[in-house]
């Protein structure tokens, strides 16, 4: 599973309507958040060039953006390696998408007409469709409702925030929804908050939101959902 190979297909015609350090920038992504590149594995931007077919400037810049996001460390004639993965940060991870998309939908929905609050619904739906089966497409789905109602909010900070995260949170929970509780409950939770969007229901759907991530002040949080996310990583460095 761990390998160092980047995924190269389509970089030319990308590099035709993208800046080429923004190509490299989303390849060196999706490598760090499949695991291409493990927690804690070195990357050397010459390798990088040279698989990518392009001048180590890109590629640098391309490190240093993912370094000021906090997945590549980098300590000057020593290494350049991809940041470790810590036993809190699967929880912690999560902690923070249900925080911040339950403060995104309270901020949003004041704003929103009713062709909005019914596609954020949609977009709920959504979730609540492909969970059971598919925990990375929730992942996804999620995604694209909180970075429509950051969009919506009329606050640059909430989008902002949950923009600079992202790529943590997508490395951090290996692009799966936290599965929190039996789907058939998860389903129902989601549909509330999505009746509740369409209401214009501000805090009632923050706190739904909080619910489907056990954060409300009775439940436990999300650790139990992601423990052992990272287990496999674990045993490949004992052995």
């Amino acid at each position: 599973m761990w390998g160092y190979s980047v995924n190269l297909e389509g970089i030319k015609v990308q590099a035709q309507t993208k800046r080429l350090a923004d190509v490299v920038y989303e390849k060196l992504c999706d490598a760090i958040v499949d695991g291409t590149f493990a927690p804690g594995e070195r990357v050397r931007d010459g390798e990088l060039a040279d698989q990518l077919s392009v001048s180590r400037m890109p590629v640098r810049e391309a490190l240093q953006r993912l370094e000021r996001q906090g997945l590549i460390e980098m300590v000057a004639s020593r290494f350049t390696r991809v940041t470790d993965v810590t036993p809190e940060l699967p929880a912690q991870s999560a902690e923070f998408l249900g925080y911040q998309l339950g403060l995104s939908l309270r901020a949003a929905l004041p704003a929103l007409d009713e062709a909005q609050r019914a596609h954020a619904a949609a977009l709920t739906r959504k979730i609540s469709a492909v969970i059971g089966d598919d925990p990375t497409a929730a992942f996804v789905a999620t995604g694209d409702l909180i970075t429509y109602v950051g969009e919506q909010s009329e606050n640059t900070l909430f989008e902002s925030v949950v923009s600079d995260a992202w790529l943590q949170l997508a490395r951090n929970l290996r692009g799966a929804f936290p599965v929190t509780k039996p789907v058939a409950e998860l389903r129902a939770d989601f549909e509330s908050v999505a009746t509740l969007i369409e209401r214009g229901d501000a805090i009632g759907a923050e706190i739904g939101i909080r619910n489907v991530f056990l954060l409300l002040p009775d439940q436990p949080g999300p650790a139990a959902a992601v423990e052992g996310l990272w287990a496999d990583l674990e045993e490949s460095r004992e052995s």
